[in-house]
């Protein structure tokens, strides 16, 4: 067998990242983790209890009970919002013997809430009452 005098070329490898493409991967990581946790933030505004609820203790705390009357939901799907709501930092707690009063711990949540209800209700009819009802929340709060 004749050798080949031709050299053999060096494996291929990936180009080295420039240092810019390693700082935008970098950035575009943190923002990832940003946006799963404001995703997550804004996900408590998902559902129509946890609205109830917050409306419920946005200007005093209330107990569980008085949560419950407010919400016309069950006691159990209170609670298991409360709990979600607790763990996200949105409400805080406080136990007087045997009953357990909630109150808001993040302000900033309830202004974003309050904010997107003006909005809405700025868009739907005047003629439909929703919109007076979510206009009459945001002037209480």
């Amino acid at each position: 067998m004749m050798k080949s005098s031709a050299k053999r070329a060096p494996p291929l490898r990936a180009p080295a990242r420039p240092a810019r493409a390693s700082a935008a991967a970098a950035r575009s990581d943190e923002l990832d983790e940003v946006f799963g946790v404001v995703a997550r933030y804004f996900g408590l505004l998902s559902e129509p209890t946890r609205l109830k609820i917050l409306h419920a203790v946005c200007q005093d705390e209330r107990s569980v009970s008085a949560i419950v009357a407010a919400t016309g939901a069950t006691q159990t799907n209170v609670s298991r919002h409360l709990s979600l709501m607790l763990q996200a930092g949105v409400v805080s707690r406080r136990r007087d013997g045997s009953t357990v009063y909630y109150r808001v711990a993040d302000p900033d949540f309830v202004e974003i809430c309050r904010s997107v209800c003006i909005r809405i209700a700025g868009r739907i009819d005047d003629q439909k009452p929703l919109r007076k009802d979510l206009l009459q929340f945001a002037a209480q709060h």
